[in-house]
């Protein structure tokens, strides 16, 4: 019984496994965007000591979520450097998986940018709630928690 893999197959194996980061930082990407949403809306909503629970474990969460886009952001990024002298000869073997990958990379863009819209509206309606003493007060400082994902976040991821 043969236990080595062809080049081919070895190839295909991390391009599905590029597919896979991608789909799990899709879903942290989704997951980081319905948080700020939601943490807009209990920023609109007067002031309680139950909205302060809310905020305080939706920033625990939400630094959960971020902390796996930076995972998935390194294995991607180890997996695709690990392929990359060899991604544009062998993709061509492999289309419907490069495109799908390609596609994958897109929609985490446009997820990217979506968070960064939706904190804005989020640290302005925080602003409104919180006032001058936003950085002090707000338990789940919009600011922090997305500012360490982007100093960790790489081109192209």
């Amino acid at each position: 019984m043969n236990n080595h893999l062809s080049d081919s197959q070895v190839f295909e194996t991390k391009l599905n496994l590029l597919q896979e980061v991608l789909g799990k930082k899709h879903a942290a990407l989704t997951a980081v965007l319905t948080i700020c949403e939601n943490q807009e809306q209990l920023y609109l909503s007067p002031p309680s000591d139950a909205r302060r629970e809310f905020l305080l474990e939706m920033g625990k969460e939400k630094q959960r979520q971020i902390e796996e886009v930076m995972l998935c952001d390194e294995i991607f990024q180890r997996t695709f450097d690990g392929i990359a002298d060899v991604f544009e000869q062998n993709s061509k073997m492999h289309p419907k998986k490069a495109r799908a990958i390609q596609a994958g990379i897109t929609e985490v863009i446009q997820l990217d940018i979506q968070i960064r819209a939706q904190e804005q509206k989020s640290r302005a309606a925080a602003k409104d709630s919180f006032g001058q003493a936003e950085n002090i007060i707000n338990p789940a400082n919009t600011n922090y928690i997305l500012e360490q994902y982007r100093s960790h976040k790489k081109p192209g991821n």
